[in-house]
């Protein structure tokens, strides 16, 4: 989600920029804000938003793959409270839906703060498990159904432009992004060997 969430954004910022300028004739999805734009947030979340079904499908021709449904083959392996956990072959729907809020956009510093919402994502995927919980012993492998509700992703990016051969280019040297969920549920098949009750 958050490879999805950098490219997308950052397709959105190249925008205000006119980065895509090698681009002729400039794609019909592509909105440009200008600098001159006395309300530069107000377009940048109208462009996200016009870009939407795009970034769903993916735009291969710059390189973005879809956004929804979106596959990402593994995720770092998770340690904590006596639990190891690791997930792959995951494919996650509902990204589509998301928001802009809280945008503040400096183009003379490229600095970029906003917060992002999906209000539902699915994920279907592979998990294995080890670990104890309560002294209890906790392992597994198999399939898993993820529905988490309420995401927020406040981002913070910071640049600056660089030339290149004539040609005006964002580079980002730090992106920051902290998500916070309201509520989820999550079902793992084939806990405990598949032992039905110890499962449940």
């Amino acid at each position: 989600m958050a490879n999805s969430l950098y490219t997308s954004i950052i397709i959105i910022v190249y925008c205000v920029n006119n980065i895509f300028s090698e681009l002729k004739p400039i794609p019909d999805y592509l909105h440009i804000c200008h600098r001159s734009n006395p309300d530069i947030p107000k377009c940048i979340i109208d462009s996200a938003y016009f870009l939407r079904s795009k970034l769903a499908e993916g735009i291969p021709e710059l390189g973005v793959a879809s956004m929804d449904p979106m596959l990402i083959n593994t995720l770092i392996p998770t340690n904590g409270n006596g639990l190891k956990i690791e997930t792959k072959n995951l494919l996650v729907t509902g990204t589509k839906n998301f928001t802009l809020s809280h945008l503040k956009a400096d183009i003379d510093r490229q600095k970029y703060i906003f917060q992002v919402r999906f209000p539902h994502m699915h994920v279907l995927g592979n998990y294995s498990i080890d670990g104890k919980i309560a002294r209890m012993v906790i392992k597994g492998q198999g399939d898993f159904d993820l529905d988490i509700y309420g995401v927020k992703c406040n981002v913070s990016l910071l640049g600056n432009v660089i030339d290149i051969d004539g040609l005006n280019y964002i580079r980002f040297h730090h992106i920051s992004l902290r998500i916070a969920i309201s509520r989820g549920s999550i079902e793992l098949r084939n806990l405990f060997g598949g032992d039905k009750h110890l499962g449940k």
